[in-house]
């Protein structure tokens, strides 16, 4: 045997490593990943505790502001109910077209008058005198035909002519392009138009009614000047006018019946008590307000003019109601 012949060399098998040396780095490991666990979990939690932390102390701040913002709510809402109820209750604006608190109660019964803004009128629990037979002091009014009595009903049944201005005009539902104006010529501002007031004219009526019944003291042909067709139609006119604002204005006033000497039935008293109105405050007005006659002369349509009403066919010239009518049965009313 060659002793010096190549020999394979020997072939170790590598060494299983020991067990404990497995162990060893498997618990190096484990504790290492339970470090890095440890402190993942630790700062995790530290996190969740912080967070919990920012919550809790958020939670009632946002609790507070719902709160605080419904307080505000119901705090705006109660001013504003209160503000409301304020100003319904407490806080009051004149009545629409006009700008003073006067006559309020009276204002709201009546049709819009310019004039219930500036005349104070009160009125007073009067009783009327019913009574059909005149008695020892009659009132003036009901006495026959005299100077001192027309003069009486002339106080009272004049007509007086004042001035309204436009914004007046146009809410007592007419066209300030139709009525009169006052002319700027006389000193008078552009806007103002002529007026009367309607009670006055009533009363007027009233008493050209009263001149009918004495028609032979106030008609006489030889003393007064003839009656006419316009004659009778003014008197129509003014049965007219009377009857239709007693049917407007018709009250409730209640009328008892009586047992009276020499009547064996019920006879009604007259003699009712009313609620008036201060005639003479307004009487007053009219007088220290009324255009005066050399005004009222001045004021005449010129012919180029227009804006004025026309007449129906039949009265196209009024003149002609002028042809002498001793009675109302002289003349066609139809054609009037």
């Amino acid at each position: 045997m060659n002793i010096f012949a190549t020999q394979s060399h020997p072939k170790y098998n590598s060494l299983a490593p020991h067990p404990s040396a497995h162990t060893d780095n498997d618990s190096e490991k484990t504790l290492l990943e339970s470090a890095i666990t440890d402190d993942g979990l630790s700062t995790d939690t530290e996190s969740t505790i912080e967070e919990d932390e920012y919550h809790k102390l958020r939670k009632p701040w946002r609790t507070l502001s719902l709160q605080l913002c419904i307080t505000l709510l119901n705090l705006s809402l109660l001013a504003g109910s209160a503000f409301c109820y304020y100003q319904t209750f407490y806080v009051k604006t004149p009545l629409p077209g006009y700008t003073t608190f006067l006559n309020e109660d009276l204002k709201k019964v009546s049709y819009y008058s310019p004039l219930l803004d500036v005349i104070d009128v009160p009125s007073t629990t009067q009783q009327i005198n019913g009574s059909l037979f005149p008695g020892r002091n009659p009132s003036i009014f009901r006495l026959p035909p005299s100077p001192e009595v027309d003069a009486a009903w002339s106080a009272v049944a004049e007509v007086p002519i004042f001035a309204i201005p436009s914004s007046a005009v146009r809410i007592l539902g007419k066209d300030p392009a139709r009525t009169v104006r006052l002319p700027e010529s006389l000193g008078f501002p552009a806007d103002m138009h002529l007026a009367q007031l309607d009670s006055a004219h009533q009363i007027h009526c009233l008493n050209a009614l009263r001149k009918a019944v004495f028609a032979s003291y106030y008609y006489d042909a030889a003393k007064k000047p003839p009656r006419n067709r316009l004659h009778w139609i003014h008197l129509s006119h003014c049965a007219g006018i009377l009857l239709q604002n007693l049917m407007c204005q018709a009250n409730l006033d209640v009328v008892t019946l009586n047992w009276v000497e020499t009547q064996e039935n019920p006879f009604p008293d007259f003699s009712v008590n009313k609620q008036c109105r201060d005639f003479g405050a307004i009487q007053r007005w009219q007088q220290e307000h009324r255009l005066s006659e050399e005004v009222l002369q001045k004021i005449v349509r010129q012919t180029e003019e227009g804006g004025y009403i026309e007449l129906p066919p039949p009265v196209q010239n009024i003149l002609d109601a002028f042809v002498e009518a001793e009675t109302p049965w002289d003349f066609d009313w139809a054609g009037m």
